[in-house]
């Protein structure tokens, strides 16, 4: 009864726009009390509304002329592949993350830039629903520890790879979650980890010949290991992604030192010598932007500022035996790159071209590697050698003779409605003028800490193809602009951001760009929340919807997500259960929405459970909303493999294009 329910209702057209945008929760908790008694517990009934829901959906897509040609298009773009995730030992053998033609990515290394490279991930993996989700390299070379999660659900097994390739489970569930590998370097028998169950966090020792797993230290809340040096760990306790606190571990003594009070903290690695640097808040006021510091534990309250950028730091990778870090540096979205020893003296260091470094990973000879793109060029691996200037390319990825380099991004300001500047990357097809009838698409991205960068996207060749102009705003509350402006959406102040969101289609329509017919707004997980909210609030400003993963009651998701997370969910939004989450929940303005709108969800996915989706295409059919849903069933917060990336990407443009191109 219920699939005969939303089949029809999902048919229904979209009904005339309405200028009431005050909460009117009395039908719509009605239409909850339908759904809430099964929609997180009852699989036969879920598996019946998502059978339901993608039968209707797929048929409404892929009937479409515009299905198989955006397919095959999306399917050759999407054929060119990655290299990520690149990290080197102390025997200059190179690591990487590379996927050539497969469905999801495999772990490879060479001995020399530009080598051969050899796999040694198995290609079956993608088969059975693994994707790689990091590793760590023993820095002697030995052995590699890989992270694998099952169909997205980032519940990490570990796998042992030896030098030779040889490998083999060491630690498989799909209840606990084994993440964060740190070595014993004067003890290649010894690891150690943390473990996570959903409920608790434990720091443990896993001994490799023994086969042995021992837990070490717990305690309430969330807090993980960052680095091990003779018998010492750094640990960093996190409160909400604003609130941290540095903390010592002493191993045998099995005892934890706080050695700050609450502050933000980043990572924090031990020199030579046991101090600590960190990447931290400790040392900023105001406005300022955090520095990076040197700690010693014995007197942790006179921390030394050894290098202040005067702008985000991404991330930095430090080795003891050099004494030096490398410091990835974020300028307005763009990458710039930076090398400081202890004492804060600066070491020479190469400067990519525009663009956006995505890791870094060094060793004790000064070796250095990075993976770095441009909006033109796939990412690839990089190197250089501490105090030399030259960067040199060791793997790369064709194009297979697809010309990238007419895609150009630039980087523009709008002004929200109080005034404050609100940058965004904007892509512009060539030959597109100014006279409103542009199709557009406004992509919010997730976080809400979140970033859009000039990375590589390979569909933006799509886009711009069609004639798409792409706007990818960075609202107050993104990250990359200090720790004042990622704080400026908490609580009351979401309003802001959310109006700063609002603000970017205007600009589109203002600066004669495009026009509300033409216009489309997608967004995924945080930016699913945005394009939800906004679909409830302005509809007359945009001609569809696509909403991925996204959050439409803020309670729900806080009360049923990754229990992780509650801390800073309720940071951002608000305690559970209060006003403010109500007024911030699109769940209840959907009598609002009067233009079509395509909802996402991840069946295993723990960071928005796939039931607040539901509930919102479940709530809008019953309202008779125009609203398509699709929930994949394999995947968690996002695709896992290509086909499903291939298969998203598809079914988002031939849905817009359907409103935009009429």
């Amino acid at each position: 009864m219920i699939s005969r329910i939303i089949t029809t209702a999902l048919l229904l057209l979209a009904i005339p726009f309405l200028t009431a945008f005050a909460q009117n929760s009395a039908k719509i908790e009605k239409v909850l009390k339908e759904i809430d008694p099964w929609v997180l517990t009852d699989t036969s009934k879920i598996l019946a509304f998502i059978d339901s829901t993608n039968a209707v959906t797929t048929e409404k897509i892929q009937s479409s002329e515009l299905w198989q040609p955006t397919v095959s298009d999306l399917s050759f773009l999407l054929g060119i592949d990655y290299v990520s995730d690149s990290k080197i030992d102390n025997t200059g053998r190179i690591y990487f993350l590379m996927r050539i033609t497969g469905e999801s990515a495999a772990l490879f290394y060479m001995d020399k830039p530009m080598g051969w490279p050899v796999q040694l991930s198995p290609n079956n993996w993608t088969e059975e629903g693994y994707t790689i989700s990091g590793y760590s390299v023993h820095p002697s070379g030995d052995y590699v520890l890989v992270s694998v999660g099952k169909h997205g659900d980032e519940m990490n097994d570990l796998w042992y790879f030896t030098r030779s390739g040889s490998f083999h489970p060491l630690l498989v569930s799909r209840t606990v979650s084994y993440s964060g590998s740190i070595f014993d370097e004067d003890n290649p028998d010894v690891f150690y980890l943390y473990t996570y169950d959903k409920k608790t966090i434990q720091i443990c020792k896993y001994t490799i010949s023994e086969l042995r797993l021992d837990t070490l230290y717990t305690e309430p809340g969330v807090f993980f290991p960052t680095d091990y040096y003779k018998g010492q760990m750094a640990v960093i306790r996190r409160f909400s992604a604003f609130e941290s606190q540095l903390l010592l571990y002493d191993v045998a003594a099995n005892k934890m030192t706080e050695l700050s009070d609450t502050s933000i903290y980043y990572s924090a690695s031990f020199t030579n010598d046991g101090q600590i640097v960190t990447y931290t808040s400790v040392e900023s006021t105001g406005d300022e932007y955090m520095k990076m510091c040197i700690i010693d534990p014995a007197n942790p309250k006179e921390s030394k500022v050894i290098y202040d950028p005067k702008m985000e730091i991404d991330d930095f990778a430090f080795e003891r035996k050099t004494g030096i870090a490398v410091v990835v540096l974020n300028k307005d979205g763009y990458s710039e790159l930076a090398c400081v020893d202890v004492n804060g003296s600066a070491i020479a260091t190469p400067q990519p071209e525009i663009g956006v470094i995505s890791g870094v990973s060094s060793n004790e000879k000064g070796e250095v590697i990075l993976t770095f793109s441009t909006p033109k060029t796939p990412p690839a691996a990089y190197k250089f050698d501490l105090g030399d200037n030259k960067l040199e390319q060791i793997a790369s990825i064709s194009t297979f003779g697809f010309d990238f380099s007419n895609i150009k991004v630039d980087l523009i300001k709008y002004k929200s409605k109080d005034g404050t500047e609100i940058p965004a990357f904007i892509y512009i097809p060539s030959g597109a003028k100014k006279d409103g009838t542009n199709p557009a698409i406004v992509n919010y991205h997730g976080g809400p800490a979140g970033q859009s960068r000039p990375h590589f996207q390979r569909n933006m060749a799509f886009a711009l193809s069609k004639g798409f102009i792409y706007m990818l705003p960075n609202v107050r509350g993104s990250s990359g602009y200090g720790p004042s402006y990622e704080q400026a959406d908490n609580l009351e102040k979401r309003f802001d951001a959310l109006n700063d969101a609002e603000r970017a289609i205007d600009y589109l329509i203002d600066e004669g760009w495009s026009n509300p017919d033409k216009i489309a707004i997608w967004g995924a997980s945080y930016g699913g929340y945005t394009v939800n909210w906004l679909a409830t609030q302005c509809p007359e400003k945009f001609a569809c919807i696509v909403s991925e993963v996204g959050v439409s009651e803020p309670d729900h998701t806080i009360l049923n997500s990754n229990p992780i997370f509650i801390p800073s969910w309720e940071k951002e939004y608000g305690p559970v259960g209060k006003d403010l989450n109500r007024k911030l929940a699109p769940l209840y303005y959907a009598e609002n929405l009067s233009r079509p709108i395509l909802i996402t969800g991840g069946f295993n996915d723990p960071r928005v459970p796939p039931s607040d989706p539901r509930r919102f295409a479940y709530v809008l059919s019953r309202l008779g909303k125009a609203v398509w849903y699709f929930e994949e069933t394999e995947a968690g917060h996002g695709a896992s493999v290509k086909a499903q990336v291939i298969h998203d990407l598809a079914t988002n443009y031939v849905f817009t294009m359907m409103y935009v191109m009429k």
